[in-house]
């Protein structure tokens, strides 16, 4: 509390007083009081107002200290008028009424909000696994027969799963839950996995891969590295260069003083892997690179390419800042893309 607004919060009150201390002086001098009389009465009656306010300006500054002490202390500070006890004026007290049915309303509107938020990421995820199973129906019919047609309709139905497994994860990122599950994976897996999902997404853009024959395990969330992985490599094919074979490398080194490739099946405390996949597409701009994870956004790749929404890689830093996991790009325009994976290898020991 600030000395200088209380008095000058005062200055009405104390004039007022001392206005009142002079007119009955002169009340008193005019029934023959001398002011040598009246002396210590002005002086006990001033000093008794400054005693007062100096009281009362102490008591307030040790009442709001109180205040900041316990609100510095809470991590839900919204929570304060419900454990403040403190009110020790019918003034404070009637303040102190008002915030907490302020708050109490507030936190009924935030828990209705909440729920509301709840149903609709559960009715979200059941369409999104009600909609998996025709398309997993259709996927195997189109599939008896190879032709151009069923292929075609085997990528359209890659690009529909790969739609509605962003729209599951966007509905996810935005609940203050979540059902990751850490554990040690098997990176390897999850790489053939991610490719396996986009099959004819590869084959019919004629993307050659180079991926590496062994490559260490790590903690994480499996489906949720697997939603990573498969933007990932969805981007890849989507911004290829015109005239120029794509191709998409994945290469790791582990980030503990070991070179790329050599790494000799066990782990010490604190190593990282860095998992980097690398295209040879048309890259991003400069002035684009640092925006790429943000929402919504879509730069000059997206502007030329229509189908691009900007949340891809937005889902993807979202739910790797919830795991602790690094996630960085660099690109040169015109000639390659790298996306940089960085994951905690779970020590045996």
């Amino acid at each position: 509390m600030n000395g200088r607004m209380y008095w000058r919060q005062q200055a009405v009150p104390v004039l007022v007083q001392v206005i009142c201390l002079c007119a009955a002086s002169l009340y008193l001098r005019a029934l023959g009081i001398t002011w040598v009389q009246l002396l210590p009465l002005v002086l006990a009656y001033m000093g008794s107002l400054l005693l007062w306010n100096l009281l009362r300006f102490y008591r307030k500054r040790n009442y709001f200290h109180k205040m900041a002490v316990l609100m510095e202390s809470l991590d839900e500070k919204y929570l304060f008028p419900q454990v403040w006890k403190g009110a020790g004026s019918w003034e404070e007290a009637g303040y102190y009424c008002l915030l907490k049915e302020c708050t109490k309303s507030m936190l009924e509107e935030t828990e209705e909000a909440r729920r509301v938020q709840m149903e609709y990421q559960e009715r979200l995820e059941t369409y999104v696994h009600d909609m998996k199973q025709p398309i997993s129906v259709v996927s195997l019919i189109a599939g008896r027969e190879k032709n151009r047609e069923n292929r075609a309709v085997l990528l359209e139905l890659e690009k529909m799963n790969h739609l509605l497994e962003q729209i599951l994860y966007f509905g996810r990122s935005e609940s203050a839950h979540s059902d990751f599950m850490i554990q040690k994976v098997n990176t390897g897996d999850v790489i053939r996995e991610c490719l396996s999902l986009n099959k004819q997404l590869l084959i019919q853009n004629r993307v050659s891969l180079d991926i590496p024959d062994t490559i260490p395990g790590v903690y994480a969330d499996e489906k949720a590295l697997l939603f990573v992985l498969n933007q990932i490599i969805y981007n890849a094919v989507t911004y290829q260069k015109p005239g120029e074979v794509p191709r998409i490398t994945i290469s790791w080194l582990v980030l503990n003083g070991k070179e790329s490739g050599i790494w000799d099946g066990r782990e010490t405390p604190g190593d990282k892997l860095l998992l980097q996949v690398r295209d040879n597409g048309c890259g991003i701009s400069p002035e684009d690179l640092p925006r790429i994870f943000e929402k919504g956004f879509t730069g000059r790749n997206g502007r030329e390419n229509r189908r691009s929404t900007g949340m891809g890689l937005y889902l993807c830093k979202k739910i790797c800042g919830r795991l602790g996991i690094g996630l960085s790009a660099s690109s040169e325009k015109g000639i390659y893309t790298q996306i940089n994976i960085c994951l905690p290898i779970l020590s045996e020991k």
